[in-house]
């Protein structure tokens, strides 16, 4: 994660710590299932099931090189952890397959993009702040996507996803 080249996004089943996961703005905090929550909240997401401990999905995946030759994912019932590998049967599965690994890469990123609302929202309203639309600039004033053709680590996911 420290090789500004990489690009590294992810999500776990809860917010846990000493789990190094990096967000959009280059931040590093996981994203993890969370339901939006609010009187103002819109249907369908009002009545969205909590699933029980608020966990709503059960995807395990490892996208590497999705835009490269070497495109794989790595997916099964294995959980990444050291139960996995110490004391459970888990089953890992390799595809080597670049139009696998790209259509597991935009999975990935629209899962990531949905629960990191969501978990921005939550934390919005514990910090009892708003999450407003940026509105266009006005003269003179730079405009909010300004930061994505100067920054360096924006310019890179930029180009990578365009």
């Amino acid at each position: 994660m420290e090789n500004p080249q990489r690009f590294v996004y992810g999500i776990s089943d809860r917010k846990v710590g000493g789990l190094d996961i990096q967000a959009p703005d280059g931040t590093i905090a996981p994203v993890y299932p969370s339901q939006l929550a609010g009187k103002d909240i819109p249907e369908p997401f009002k009545s969205e099931p909590t699933g029980g401990s608020g966990v709503r999905m059960h995807h395990k995946f490892v996208v590497i090189d999705f835009d490269k030759p070497t495109a794989r994912v790595y997916l099964g019932s294995y959980n990444f952890s050291t139960t996995a590998d110490t004391k459970n049967g888990e089953n890992l599965v390799l595809i080597r397959d670049r139009r696998v690994a790209v259509s597991y890469a935009v999975e990935a990123l629209s899962m990531f993009d949905h629960y990191l609302f969501r978990v921005l929202q939550a934390d919005a309203k514990s910090q009892r702040k708003t999450l407003d639309l940026a509105l266009p600039p006005k003269g003179g004033e730079s405009p909010w996507w300004e930061e994505d053709y100067t920054d360096p680590r924006k310019i890179r996911d930029r180009q990578l996803f365009k």
